[in-house]
């Protein structure tokens, strides 16, 4: 259901409302121009705002499992009023609502937390890129022309480890799988403790850092996680695909592999692998 705003709903949680005058069940939508509340029976609308009047999303600090939600009073102009919601997903609901951060009311163009770094590759080599700690997930931007190529929502990183022979080196271990990401940037430190600055502020996790660095000999081993073995990674058929994705104009030649456990993408000139998912999600 769109309610206003020619919305279109794109997550949906089962809530509950806490109010003054009681506790009620409610669908938390995020739309695609607005956040949408619906009575789970009727499937009426008992709430919208688009996203210029909805101010903010936090984690509540009374339980872990409430969302506080900032908006703006439809007929009185500038004043406002918080929300409270419970629901057993909170990670989930405020992670894809801030995918919408900056159609909010409350968004302030130009305060974006940007660093400049570079990020190695699946060829090994190193590629620049601008790593930008936002309120719900570390976003790789392309340099080039301020695309975002992809994101690492603070909810999915399992942990954050140094990398000792690598200077500024840091990898983000996410995926569900243990898939390890290896960047190296300056500003190491400030940009970790921004990240983990907002992951607990803003969502409501923490960030785990491993005690003890790791080497890039163990990255290049180990960066595909607990699917890293060659029992995971060799082929029982592959076939030969063009792949059409935004960071390339043109169809890139890629061949397709199915492991007993793995899609796998590769270069067809190098073998490498480009990208892997287990066959389970």
């Amino acid at each position: 259901m769109a309610g206003e705003y020619d919305n279109d709903d794109v997550a949906c949680y089962f809530t509950t409302k806490h109010s003054w005058r009681g506790k009620y069940k409610r669908v938390f939508s995020i739309g695609s121009k607005a956040i949408t509340t619906y009575n789970p029976t009727t499937f009426e609308v008992t709430n919208q705002w688009a996203y210029k009047d909805f101010l903010n999303i936090m984690p509540s600090l009374k339980a872990p499992t409430e969302v506080t939600i900032l908006v703006r009073k439809a007929k009185e102009g500038k004043k406002t009023q918080n929300m409270t919601f419970s629901t057993e997903h909170r990670e989930d609901l405020i992670t894809e609502a801030l995918k919408f951060y900056k159609e909010f009311g409350g968004y302030k163009s130009g305060n974006e937390l940007r660093f400049s770094g570079y990020k190695l590759h699946w060829s090994e080599r190193k590629v620049p890129v601008t790593l930008e700690v936002s309120p719900g997930s570390l976003d790789q931007i392309d340099p080039r022309d301020n695309k975002k190529l992809c994101s690492y929502s603070y909810k999915d990183i399992e942990l954050i480890a140094l990398v000792s022979d690598y200077p500024g080196g840091f990898v983000v271990v996410t995926g569900g799988f243990s898939r390890m990401h290896l960047f190296t940037t300056d500003r190491r430190e400030e940009l970790l403790k921004k990240m983990m600055e907002a992951s607990f502020n803003n969502v409501g996790v923490t960030i785990k850092q491993k005690k003890s660095s790791i080497k890039v000999d163990s990255f290049l081993k180990y960066k595909f996680g607990k699917f890293s073995d060659d029992e995971h990674i060799t082929s029982m058929s592959e076939f030969s695909v063009y792949k059409q994705s935004l960071r390339s104009k043109d169809p890139i030649q890629r061949t397709l592999c199915f492991s007993e456990m793995c899609l796998l993408e590769r270069d067809p000139a190098t073998y490498n692998i480009v990208t892997l998912r287990p066959l389970s999600s």
